[in-house]
């Protein structure tokens, strides 16, 4: 079984100096940043070793695309493990958006797979699951819907004997899935084992040929690559509006901290609400897109996931601003009394795509249902939750109905731009948090028929019910095709939510430096029930992935990525050390209190306060200062 692997050379975000900033323009200088691997695809490498490792007839080549210095990841990645390399680059790829590098991408491998293996199809293609600088998790699927192939998305550990079969996060717990053709593309979450550099290796990784390849060389169509194949453009590129790297306020005494909480806490304006925007009006002007706002609506038991309530609330009010409907798009086998539950939400119209290959998630059937109606009935927005299912399905619809997508956006909001003469009306403005939350970029769609985006669970409020709305039900049965039918998947762990910790004004969380479980018990959870005592506010512990992988906790109470997003009043992270796919799941929250014994850790970037000093002894001190401040 050959291999692909999927590397990129990124700025690295874990050591920011501060001469990068502009603080005038509020921007980032990357090019004061050092360049790394991607941490992610370090777990990408580890899976094609195991892969290939029992076929002494595998290849595996490695594959980037950049600048020609980006030949220094290919260098590092031979280092590691012997195999090929390419690099794809070209003055004319450059500011390419995440479709135009899908598709460079795919032109490359198609020409890896003709003159590298032979024409032989038996391989995978192997990529971390985003890159810390976009962190849009959107290449891979649409490089998979570009070639036509099967995606294994969120993969956390790949086995070979008797079969090839892969563990991964799926939309409702932990699955096995078994490829059931080739090529397939895994997309890499975490992985036990590093594979790392020898010097013997890396001596001769440098002079190793490096296949070097051209837009031309791989046959790429010059208008579908970089800045003229994109369907995204960067409208602005701005700090967050707390500049917590700066910001926080080391504190050494607990009761300080308590006071300095309380005060902080009663000003705190209660999350998702702070992120709503003020009224639009057309003014007489002629927008620039026409049709309806749609939303896909995702299944959650016999109801639905409240992510897809909390964007049919914000798609209610963005189409109120330039007088147009609401339209939900909810993929199933048999609608129920759902349509009921979201025109009474807000929806003027729920278009139901009944079918039984539609009962659970699949990614390919579920993209060829909504994609020919999206392509049939051209809304001007259409809005997916930032989910498992959202972020995997996403990508391959914008793709396939060749519209820019934004992923993980925060914040939405209709407004005009004017730009090169070019004047926009009544355009979605997409602001998202890039570089590991370092930056805030707001997005806008261009050279696309619907504006796409994904929104993170928990950043808008749900509407209430209104049973006397009317709306109208369009049931639709797709055509799907029997062979649309993806890989093999069994279940293995449910991930049907016992606690909901989202909802919580307070979450108090613990990380990999609580040392067992019991200390996690003895700690966090007296911690939280005198903030909870003391600000009058419901207070849940929560956890950190490497919280959850030691036994602390169960998946329920996971934050991060991969787990839960919450946006708190108070949010106090325990031996926690910040990495991005914790952080992107917290950063909403009003105010962050990090304790950790290294002064150095990464949450004190995202913190207002912060303490340093052993847990065991800072933590009993803060719940007793909550206690006595009550």
């Amino acid at each position: 079984m050959h291999c692909i692997v999927l590397v990129k050379q990124v700025p690295d975000v874990s050591n920011i100096p501060e001469d990068a900033w502009d603080r005038e323009k509020g921007t980032l200088r990357r090019g004061l940043l050092d360049s790394v691997l991607n941490p992610l695809d370090l777990h990408a490498l580890t899976f094609a070793r195991r892969i290939t490792a029992a076929d002494p007839e595998a290849r595996t080549v490695y594959l980037t695309m950049g600048p020609p210095q980006a030949r220094e990841v290919l260098v590092d990645c031979l280092s590691r493990a012997p195999g090929e390399a390419v690099l794809l680059t070209d003055r004319a790829m450059g500011g390419a958006d995440t479709v135009a590098t899908a598709y460079s991408l795919a032109q490359a491998i198609r020409r890896i797979e003709t003159e590298l293996f032979g024409g032989d199809r038996n391989y995978v293609i192997v990529s971390g699951m985003q890159s810390v600088d976009g962190d849009t998790a959107q290449v891979p699927p649409q490089l998979a819907e570009d070639l036509g192939i099967d995606q294994i998305a969120y993969a956390q550990d790949v086995h070979t004997d008797p079969v090839l079969k892969f563990r991964r996060i799926g939309a409702a717990g932990t699955e096995d899935v078994v490829p059931t053709r080739f090529p397939v593309l895994v997309t890499v979450t975490a992985c036990t084992d590093t594979l790392y550099a020898g010097f013997a290796a890396a001596r001769a990784a440098r002079s190793s040929a490096i296949h070097t390849w051209s837009a031309a060389d791989v046959g790429a169509t010059p208008d579908k690559v970089g800045i003229k194949g994109s369907r995204t453009t960067v409208y602005r590129i701005f700090s967050p509006s707390e500049d917590r790297a700066k910001q926080c306020v080391m504190v050494a005494d607990a009761a300080d901290l308590v006071r300095r909480v309380q005060a902080k806490y009663r000003l705190a304006t209660g999350g998702p609400a702070a992120h709503e925007e003020g009224a639009y009006a057309l003014d007489g002007k002629e927008p620039t897109y026409r049709g309806e706002f749609w939303l896909l609506a995702e299944r959650e038991g016999d109801g639905l996931k409240s992510v897809s309530l909390e964007l049919l609330g914000k798609a209610r009010e963005l189409a109120d601003l330039v007088g147009e409907k609401v339209g939900v798009v909810l993929p199933c086998d048999v609608a129920g009394d759902l349509p009921s539950e979201l025109i009474g939400r807000g929806a003027d119209a729920v278009y139901a795509l009944e079918h039984p290959m539609l009962a659970t998630f699949s990614p390919i059937p579920f993209k060829a249902a909504v994609a020919a109606l999206v392509n049939e009935r051209h809304p001007q927005v259409m809005l997916f939750g930032a989910t498992p299912m959202g972020r995997e399905l996403a990508p391959r619809i914008a793709y396939a109905c060749d519209s820019g997508l934004t992923a993980d956006c925060t914040k939405l909001e209709i407004g005009d731009h004017t730009k090169g003469g070019n004047a926009l009306v009544g355009i979605l403005k997409q602001t998202r948090p890039a570089l590991g939350g370092n930056i805030m970029a707001t997005i806008m769609t261009k050279d696309s028929p619907t504006q796409m985006a994904t929104v993170r669970p928990g950043v808008f409020k749900v509407p209430p019910r209104d049973d006397a709305r009317r709306g109208e039900v369009v049931r639709i049965v797709p055509d799907l095709p029997t062979d649309l039918v993806g890989p093999d998947v069994t279940a293995v762990e449910s991930f049907v939510s016992k606690v909901n910790i989202r909802d919580a004004k307070i979450i108090v969380s613990g990380g990999h430096g609580i040392r067992s479980k019991g200390d996690f018990d003895r700690l966090l959870q007296p911690l939280a029930q005198s903030l909870e005592h003391l600000l009058g506010d419901e207070a849940k512990v929560g956890a950190s992935r490497h919280a959850v992988e030691d036994g602390f906790r169960s998946h329920d109470y996971q934050v991060g990525q991969t787990g839960q997003t919450v946006a708190p009043k108070l949010y106090v992270a325990v031996g926690i050390s910040g990495a991005v796919q914790h952080v992107s799941g917290m950063q909403m929250s009003d105010t962050v209190v990090a304790i950790n014994k290294d002064p150095r850790a990464r949450i004190f970037n995202y913190a207002d306060f912060g303490i340093v000093g052993d847990l065991e002894t800072v933590v009993p001190q803060l719940t007793r200062a909550a206690q006595e401040a009550r």
